[in-house]
């Protein structure tokens, strides 16, 4: 295990206890190595020296879980499935129906592979930074950000596969645009597409981590208010408590959101990619 970092602007705080609470909250959501240490410039990657993060074991955590819950459906499924079974084939259902076929026709679902593992990857890694003291997968840039560029390096696979380099790149300016505005439009798709990656990964990370800082600033109200009691405390206990409840049940619709959300982004740009020689 490594040495506790120091967190800072928490030292000497003892006089603003808010400021110190919110400070080490902040730290306990940043990014801290578990076990092993960060290689240096120039050194070989081996076993003994991986950082394993916070970040990273709930991760893991919730890819098992993944795994866990999709045999145990497997297992169980029959003719009228229940249970475990019943919700697995009610979420493959909903994914390769509601998203894939439906943005991308008959043809999306031979995309469900692909979409539907984004789909439970984000959902199960959402869902279980909800439970303490759980954090989410999703809760750091470097796991939005490598989906956002696995989508955005799938995509254009495909539709340089479907219509050819040339006729992909082609696409990118829409039929009847004059002359003179056509190196125009073509820039502007080309630093569309290059932020595609950048908005999914900042979407996804935005709503995770901003929703855990929510959650722990009223729980920090609710535990400064029960050490230091005073008549204010009477207002702002009961109502850091109801918006822990609200934030909570908010958090929970935010996590099936946003996994929602970056699937269905995904479904459409691979049916614009698909479709790029009709535009």
């Amino acid at each position: 295990m490594t040495a506790p970092v120091p967190v800072a602007g928490v030292e000497g705080a003892a006089a603003d206890p808010l400021t110190a609470a919110i400070g080490k909250l902040t730290h306990e959501l940043s990014v801290l190595p578990l076990q092993g240490e960060k290689l240096a410039a120039g050194d070989s990657f081996n076993l003994a020296a991986f950082t394993l993060t916070n970040y990273t074991f709930w991760l893991i955590l919730a890819v098992l879980l993944v795994a866990v819950f999709f045999i145990l459906g497997a297992r169980r499924a029959s003719l009228v499935p229940k249970g475990i079974g019943n919700l697995a084939e009610a979420g493959v259902e909903f994914v390769r129906n509601s998203i894939c076929i439906d943005v991308m026709g008959p043809e999306g679902a031979k995309y469900f592979p692909f979409i539907g593992t984004i789909f439970f990857f984000v959902l199960f890694n959402n869902l279980l930074g909800n439970v303490p003291p759980a954090l989410p997968g999703t809760g750091t840039v470097g796991t939005t950000f490598t989906w956002g560029i696995i989508v955005f390096l799938v995509y254009n696979a495909i539709g340089i596969k479907k219509n050819g380099a040339l006729g992909y790149l082609k696409s990118f300016i829409p039929s009847g645009t004059p002359g003179w505005l056509k190196p125009f439009m073509f820039l502007l798709e080309i630093i569309s597409h290059t932020l595609r990656p950048v908005t999914l990964g900042v979407r996804l990370f935005a709503n995770m981590y901003a929703g855990h800082i929510m959650l722990g600033v009223f729980a920090i109200f609710c535990a400064l208010t029960l050490e230091h009691f005073t008549a204010v405390g009477l207002i702002v206990l009961p109502l850091s408590f109801v918006m822990q409840v609200v934030l909570r049940a908010f958090e929970l619709f935010v996590a099936v959101l946003q996994a929602y959300i970056f699937s269905i982004l995904t479904a459409v740009y691979i049916n614009g990619a698909l479709h790029a020689s009709e535009h």
